[in-house]
């Protein structure tokens, strides 16, 4: 496993991006405009120090999410439908370390019997959840997804349903998009090396303990 992130160039746009107000405003505007900010950008954009240009960028970005999404709040439920996992992340109880986990996966009735459940509760958005493992394949993500679209109860229905799982390759996601998703949520857990330097002598009690 390599790493993607170049720690070192971050860390140098930390030291280095400092800009003026102007440059503040020229990038905030360029996220008002809905541009992508480079590295350098969001950089300058955390190392500010006055009082007015922190300001601005507060009230850019209550404006921009404001555009977008307005005053509407979205709500989705989280259905975890299998925790067998290959990863070790320190954070999280699917870490393949944790031997006092319960490993299970659910079927298609144990699956359908849960959504019916949500949907009872009003629920119509969820969010299907799965460890990183070979057992969630794309075909049995795509698969599952279809199965809860299936459900009605009552007059009970979801209407989106987001995923919580691995990294897929092309050909993975395209199987997982044509059932139907919403939204592939992805997450990486990410460490600087200076941080790693400092805690090589600690067990895993104290290592859980500072994270």
């Amino acid at each position: 496993m390599q790493p993607f992130i170049d720690a070192a160039e971050i860390e140098n746009f930390l030291q280095t991006e400092v800009g003026d107000t102007a440059r503040i405003q020229e990038i905030v505007q360029k996220s008002l405009n809905k541009q992508r900010l480079s590295l350098p950008e969001v950089a300058t954009l955390l190392n500010a120090e006055n009082p007015e240009d922190i300001r601005l960028i507060k009230e850019a970005a209550q404006e921009l999410k404001q555009r977008i999404y307005g005053n509407r709040i979205v709500l989705f439920a989280p259905l975890y439908v299998g925790n067998y996992c290959k990863n070790d992340c320190a954070y999280c109880g699917f870490r393949a370390s944790n031997k006092d986990a319960i490993r299970t996966t659910l079927d298609n009735q144990q699956l359908i019997n849960e959504v019916e459940a949500l949907e009872e509760n009003g629920q119509k958005r969820l969010i299907l959840v799965y460890g990183e493992h070979a057992n969630y394949s794309p075909e049995f993500i795509a698969d599952t997804v279809r199965t809860v679209y299936a459900v009605k109860k009552g007059q009970g229905e979801i209407r989106r349903v987001n995923i919580n799982a691995a990294p897929l390759d092309i050909e993975g996601f395209r199987k997982v998009k044509e059932a139907g998703i919403g939204t592939y949520q992805i997450f990486q857990e990410t460490i600087t090396p200076k941080f790693i330097k400092n805690i090589t002598k600690l067990d895993r009690k104290k290592i859980m303990q500072i994270v």
